[in-house]
């Protein structure tokens, strides 16, 4: 009884781990020890506070990342520059910057 008690916990182990690794959305990525936080830039259109699917620029890499943020939520609709500082999928924070300030993080 205890050693089939020890393989369903080492299965249920082995199954949240996949889904980590596998999956990409803001809730898994959230918890996910193998992603590191991350800052990185976009351009948002302006009059919305909810954005979808925003490229995000890196200022490390110096390219556009290989993927979007799919949800991205924002406070101030008449501003267009943002920095993001996320995990993955999952958005911590985001702050509004100047064109200026964008465009020398970007290059």
């Amino acid at each position: 009884m205890l050693k089939k008690l020890w393989e369903f916990r080492s299965i249920i182990v082995v199954v949240i781990l996949g889904c980590l690794l596998i999956s990409h959305t803001a809730v898994f990525d959230r918890f996910n020890p193998f992603i590191s936080e991350t800052v990185s830039y976009a351009q948002v259109p302006t009059g919305t506070q909810k954005y979808k699917n925003v490229k995000i620029y890196n200022h490390k890499i110096t390219k556009l990342k290989s993927y979007r943020l799919h949800n991205v939520g924002g406070y101030d609709p008449s501003r267009e520059y943002i920095s993001i500082k996320h995990k993955g999928q999952y958005v911590k924070s985001i702050k509004y910057i100047s064109k200026k300030d964008f465009v020398s993080k970007v290059k």
